[in-house]
C-alpha cells in the first residue's frame, strides 16, 4: 500500500505543481488521470524520490520515502514520459549496464534477469539492435523492461502510451495487464481509455489537486441518466455553447457531437449512455466552472 499524506510542492517560478495531495493506493493497477499541466509528472517525480516535496510525507509499506528515499529506490521500478539511452548500445549490453547500476552484481543472476525481461517485453529478437532506433512502441517496451528490473514492488508508467499506433498501444496494455496484482502498479496518464480498460482503481488530478477518486465502473455509474447528446454544425454549436454546460465536445465526420451533463433533457438533445470520458470531463468542467466563480 503507497499512501501519500498532504503532499504539496510549489516551483521556484511560483507554479503550485502539489497541492496538498492525499491518496492511498492499493496492490493492483491505479490510473491516474488528467490534462497536461495538472501536476502529473510533478507527483510521479515525487513518488519516485527525484524531488523533494515542500510539505507532506509519503509511506510505502513499512517505509518512510522522504526519510529513507535509497529504501524505496530498491524496490522502485520507474518508466519516465521520456527517457535517453545511448546511441549506439544494443538492448541486451543497455538492459544489463541498468540492471549493474540497479544493483544486480552477479553476472549469472544479471544474464538471466536481461534475458528473462527481454523475452517478456517482446524484444529478444531484438536484442542486438541499438535502442536508439526502435520505434515508440518498443522503447516504451524497453522502459518496462528496465522498470523492471530487480522485480520492484512499486511501478510508476508516466504517460506510457502517448504516441503508440493502436497496435502498439494493445501490446503495450497487455504487458501491463500481465505483471499481475502483486505490486502497486500506478499508471500516469491523460488518455481516459488506458484508465478504463487497465484500472479498478483511479484519481482525477487538476491542478494540483485530487479532483475525484474512485472505482471507473462505480464512478461512470453515478453519471447515469445525466449525460445527453446532440451533433450540430458549428453555428449551432457556438449557440448552444451560450446556453449549456458542455462538458465535451468531438468532431464526426464534419459535425460536432456534444455531451452536456443535466438532471432533465435539454431541448433536442438524446439521452447518451455514461462512460468513464464523461465523468472525467465533467469532473475538469466543474473544476473550472467553481475556479471562475470564485
Amino acid at each position: 500500500m503507497l499512501n501519500i499524506s498532504s503532499l504539496t510542492k510549489t516551483y521556484p517560478n511560483g507554479v503550485k505543481a502539489l497541492n496538498g495531495i492525499n491518496l492511498s493506493i492499493p496492490k493492483g493497477m491505479f490510473g491516474l488521470l488528467g490534462p497536461n499541466g495538472a501536476g502529473k509528472s510533478s507527483l510521479m517525480r515525487t513518488i519516485a524520490t527525484l524531488q523533494t516535496p515542500d510539505t507532506g510525507s509519503i509511506r510505502f509499506d513499512d517505509i518512510d520515502v522522504l526519510a529513507d528515499p535509497n529504501a524505496l529506490r530498491q524496490r522502485l521500478g520507474y518508466l519516465p514520459q521520456d527517457f535517453g539511452v545511448y546511441p549506439r548500445i544494443s538492448a541486451e549490453k543497455l538492459l544489463d549496464h541498468l540492471a549493474v547500476l540497479k544493483g544486480l552484481n552477479n553476472k549469472g543472476e544479471r544474464k538471466d534477469a536481461v534475458e528473462s525481461l527481454l523475452v517478456h517485453t517482446n524484444l529478444w529478437q531484438h536484442r542486438d539492435k541499438a535502442v536508439s532506433g526502435y520505434s515508440g512502441g518498443m522503447r516504451q517496451r524497453f522502459g518496462i523492461a528496465q522498470a523492471l528490473l530487480g522485480d520492484p514492488d512499486l511501478i510508476i508508467v508516466d504517460e506510457p502510451t502517448a504516441g503508440l499506433d493502436p497496435e502498439e498501444r494493445n501490446r503495450f496494455h497487455n504487458l501491463l495487464v500481465s505483471l499481475g496484482e502483486e505490486k502497486v502498479i500506478i499508471l500516469s496518464t491523460h488518455i481516459v481509455e488506458d484508465v478504463s480498460e487497465l484500472c479498478p482503481s483511479m484519481a482525477v488530478l487538476g491542478h494540483g489537486e485530487i479532483l475525484l477518486e474512485g472505482n471507473p465502473i462505480s464512478l461512470t455509474h453515478g453519471l447515469t441518466g445525466r449525460i445527453w447528446r446532440k451533433q450540430v454544425g458549428k453555428e449551432e454549436y457556438q449557440e448552444l455553447e451560450q446556453a449549456h454546460s458542455i462538458i465535451s465536445s468531438r468532431l464526426i465526420a464534419g459535425q460536432h457531437v456534444i455531451h452536456v451533463m443535466a438532471d432533465t433533457p435539454p431541448d433536442g438533445f438524446e439521452q447518451a449512455p455514461a462512460n468513464l470520458e464523461d465523468v472525467y470531463f465533467s469532473t475538469l468542467h466543474n473544476k473550472r466552472a467553481a475556479a471562475a466563480a470564485a
